[in-house]
Protein backbone atom coordinates (compact mmCIF):
# COMPACT_ATOMS: atom_id res chain seq x y z
CA UNK A 1 0.00 0.00 0.00
CA UNK A 2 3.43 2.15 -0.47
CA UNK A 3 2.48 5.55 -1.85
CA UNK A 4 -1.41 5.77 -1.32
CA UNK A 5 -2.47 7.87 1.61
CA UNK A 6 -5.04 6.11 3.87
CA UNK A 7 -6.72 7.90 6.37
CA UNK A 8 -5.93 6.63 10.00
CA UNK A 9 -9.13 6.59 12.29
CA UNK A 10 -9.11 4.55 15.55
CA UNK A 11 -11.56 2.20 14.30
CA UNK A 12 -8.73 1.56 11.58
CA UNK A 13 -6.37 1.32 14.38
CA UNK A 14 -8.75 -0.53 16.59
CA UNK A 15 -9.72 -3.32 13.07
CA UNK A 16 -5.74 -3.86 12.50
CA UNK A 17 -4.85 -4.29 16.05
CA UNK A 18 -7.70 -7.14 15.70
CA UNK A 19 -6.47 -8.68 12.88
CA UNK A 20 -2.81 -8.49 14.22
CA UNK A 21 -4.40 -10.31 17.29
CA UNK A 22 -6.53 -12.61 15.11
CA UNK A 23 -2.72 -13.78 13.38
CA UNK A 24 -0.50 -13.67 15.73
CA UNK A 25 -2.31 -13.79 19.35
CA UNK A 26 -2.77 -11.34 21.62
CA UNK A 27 0.94 -11.16 22.55
CA UNK A 28 1.25 -10.41 19.00
CA UNK A 29 -0.05 -7.48 19.48
CA UNK A 30 2.26 -4.19 19.93
CA UNK A 31 1.82 -0.37 19.02
CA UNK A 32 4.97 -0.57 17.07
CA UNK A 33 3.50 -3.50 14.75
CA UNK A 34 0.51 -1.93 14.57
CA UNK A 35 2.04 1.29 13.39
CA UNK A 36 4.21 -0.55 11.02
CA UNK A 37 0.93 -2.67 9.09
CA UNK A 38 -0.65 1.11 9.27
CA UNK A 39 2.53 2.65 7.67
CA UNK A 40 2.59 5.23 10.36
CA UNK A 41 5.47 6.18 12.68
CA UNK A 42 4.48 4.98 16.37
CA UNK A 43 3.88 7.90 18.26
CA UNK A 44 0.67 8.54 15.40
CA UNK A 45 -0.96 6.16 17.06
CA UNK A 46 -1.44 8.50 20.26
CA UNK A 47 -3.76 10.78 18.18
CA UNK A 48 -6.62 8.02 18.47
CA UNK A 49 -5.73 5.74 21.95
CA UNK A 50 -3.81 6.28 25.13
CA UNK A 51 -1.55 3.22 24.87
CA UNK A 52 -1.34 -0.04 24.40
CA UNK A 53 -3.62 -1.01 27.44
CA UNK A 54 -6.34 1.04 25.72
CA UNK A 55 -5.73 -0.24 22.78
CA UNK A 56 -6.51 -4.19 23.75
CA UNK A 57 -9.50 -3.21 25.95
CA UNK A 58 -11.16 -0.86 22.68
CA UNK A 59 -9.97 -4.24 20.40
CA UNK A 60 -12.15 -6.25 23.35
CA UNK A 61 -14.88 -4.08 23.65
CA UNK A 62 -15.29 -4.54 19.80
CA UNK A 63 -15.11 -7.94 19.76
CA UNK A 64 -17.47 -8.14 22.60
CA UNK A 65 -20.16 -6.34 21.26
CA UNK A 66 -19.66 -8.11 18.00
CA UNK A 67 -19.94 -11.15 19.56
CA UNK A 68 -22.95 -10.62 21.50
CA UNK A 69 -25.09 -9.17 17.87
CA UNK A 70 -24.07 -12.71 16.76
CA UNK A 71 -25.52 -14.29 19.98
CA UNK A 72 -28.79 -12.17 19.92
CA UNK A 73 -29.27 -12.87 16.23
CA UNK A 74 -28.65 -17.12 16.68
CA UNK A 75 -31.10 -17.03 19.37
CA UNK A 76 -33.81 -15.43 17.21
CA UNK A 77 -37.01 -17.63 16.45
CA UNK A 78 -35.43 -20.10 19.42
CA UNK A 79 -36.43 -20.88 22.82
CA UNK A 80 -35.37 -22.66 25.68
CA UNK A 81 -32.71 -25.21 25.16
CA UNK A 82 -32.87 -24.62 21.38
CA UNK A 83 -31.66 -21.17 21.86
CA UNK A 84 -28.96 -21.53 24.31
CA UNK A 85 -27.55 -24.50 22.39
CA UNK A 86 -27.65 -22.12 19.34
CA UNK A 87 -25.84 -19.52 21.64
CA UNK A 88 -23.25 -21.92 22.77
CA UNK A 89 -22.77 -22.96 19.30
CA UNK A 90 -22.55 -19.17 18.03
CA UNK A 91 -19.86 -18.50 20.84
CA UNK A 92 -17.73 -21.84 20.03
CA UNK A 93 -17.89 -20.06 16.04
CA UNK A 94 -16.93 -16.72 17.36
CA UNK A 95 -13.78 -18.33 19.03
CA UNK A 96 -12.86 -20.39 16.28
CA UNK A 97 -13.52 -17.38 13.82
CA UNK A 98 -11.65 -14.95 16.09
CA UNK A 99 -8.94 -16.53 18.50
CA UNK A 100 -6.82 -13.35 18.80
CA UNK A 101 -9.84 -11.15 19.90
CA UNK A 102 -11.28 -13.66 21.96
CA UNK A 103 -7.63 -14.21 23.83
CA UNK A 104 -8.15 -10.00 24.00
CA UNK A 105 -11.81 -10.43 25.71
CA UNK A 106 -10.31 -12.82 28.56
CA UNK A 107 -7.15 -10.35 29.27
CA UNK A 108 -10.30 -7.66 29.45
CA UNK A 109 -12.00 -9.20 31.92
CA UNK A 110 -9.09 -8.78 34.47
CA UNK A 111 -8.06 -5.10 32.91
CA UNK A 112 -11.06 -3.95 32.00
CA UNK A 113 -13.45 -0.92 33.10
CA UNK A 114 -17.17 -0.15 33.40
CA UNK A 115 -17.41 -0.33 30.00
CA UNK A 116 -15.96 -3.88 29.84
CA UNK A 117 -18.24 -4.98 32.93
CA UNK A 118 -21.27 -3.29 31.34
CA UNK A 119 -21.34 -4.99 27.36
CA UNK A 120 -20.58 -8.05 29.57
CA UNK A 121 -23.61 -7.83 31.19
CA UNK A 122 -25.45 -7.15 28.16
CA UNK A 123 -24.30 -11.21 27.41
CA UNK A 124 -25.51 -12.37 30.58
CA UNK A 125 -29.16 -10.52 29.90
CA UNK A 126 -29.15 -12.50 27.17
CA UNK A 127 -28.69 -15.41 28.68
CA UNK A 128 -31.27 -14.85 31.14
CA UNK A 129 -33.33 -13.78 29.09
CA UNK A 130 -33.27 -17.75 27.64
CA UNK A 131 -33.45 -18.99 30.83
CA UNK A 132 -36.67 -17.42 31.77
CA UNK A 133 -37.94 -19.21 28.78
CA UNK A 134 -36.86 -22.47 30.15
CA UNK A 135 -39.32 -21.81 32.66
CA UNK A 136 -37.06 -22.49 35.84
CA UNK A 137 -37.34 -21.41 39.16
CA UNK A 138 -36.78 -17.24 38.80
CA UNK A 139 -35.18 -17.61 42.61
CA UNK A 140 -32.71 -20.01 40.59
CA UNK A 141 -31.73 -17.91 37.43
CA UNK A 142 -28.38 -16.35 38.68
CA UNK A 143 -27.15 -20.02 39.48
CA UNK A 144 -28.50 -21.08 36.13
CA UNK A 145 -26.64 -18.24 34.76
CA UNK A 146 -23.49 -19.26 36.36
CA UNK A 147 -23.91 -22.51 35.31
CA UNK A 148 -24.57 -22.25 31.97
CA UNK A 149 -21.35 -19.60 31.49
CA UNK A 150 -19.14 -21.89 33.23
CA UNK A 151 -19.96 -24.83 30.43
CA UNK A 152 -20.19 -22.77 27.70
CA UNK A 153 -17.02 -20.76 28.25
CA UNK A 154 -15.06 -23.67 30.06
CA UNK A 155 -16.16 -26.21 27.10
CA UNK A 156 -15.39 -24.04 24.39
CA UNK A 157 -12.21 -22.87 25.68
CA UNK A 158 -10.75 -26.43 26.76
CA UNK A 159 -11.82 -27.55 22.63
CA UNK A 160 -10.88 -24.54 20.89
CA UNK A 161 -7.42 -26.37 19.83
CA UNK A 162 -9.19 -29.15 18.49
CA UNK A 163 -11.74 -27.18 16.60
CA UNK A 164 -9.37 -25.73 14.35
CA UNK A 165 -8.83 -29.22 13.26
CA UNK A 166 -12.48 -30.66 13.56
CA UNK A 167 -14.98 -27.36 14.16
CA UNK A 168 -18.04 -29.85 13.32
CA UNK A 169 -17.24 -32.77 15.21
CA UNK A 170 -16.61 -29.70 18.51
CA UNK A 171 -19.49 -28.12 17.75
CA UNK A 172 -21.31 -31.73 17.89
CA UNK A 173 -20.26 -32.66 21.25
CA UNK A 174 -20.74 -29.12 22.70
CA UNK A 175 -24.38 -29.61 21.55
CA UNK A 176 -24.34 -32.64 23.72
CA UNK A 177 -22.94 -31.39 26.39
CA UNK A 178 -25.34 -28.44 26.84
CA UNK A 179 -28.05 -30.87 26.14
CA UNK A 180 -26.87 -32.88 29.09
CA UNK A 181 -26.62 -29.69 31.10
CA UNK A 182 -29.95 -28.58 30.45
CA UNK A 183 -31.08 -31.97 30.87
CA UNK A 184 -29.53 -31.72 34.47
CA UNK A 185 -30.69 -27.93 34.81
CA UNK A 186 -34.51 -28.79 34.13
CA UNK A 187 -34.55 -31.95 36.51
CA UNK A 188 -32.99 -29.53 39.34
CA UNK A 189 -34.68 -26.56 38.92
CA UNK A 190 -37.97 -27.07 37.55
Amino acid sequence: MRGVSMRITKKTVIDTAADIADKNGLHGVSLKVVAERLNIKTPSLYNHIENLDDLLREVAHQGMRNMNMRLERAAIGKIAGNAIKAVGIEYLNYMIEHPGVYETIQWATWNGTHETAQIFENYLDLLRTLISSCQIQKSSTEEVLNILTATIHGYTTLQLRYAFENPEQVRRNLSKALDTVLLGIGEMYK
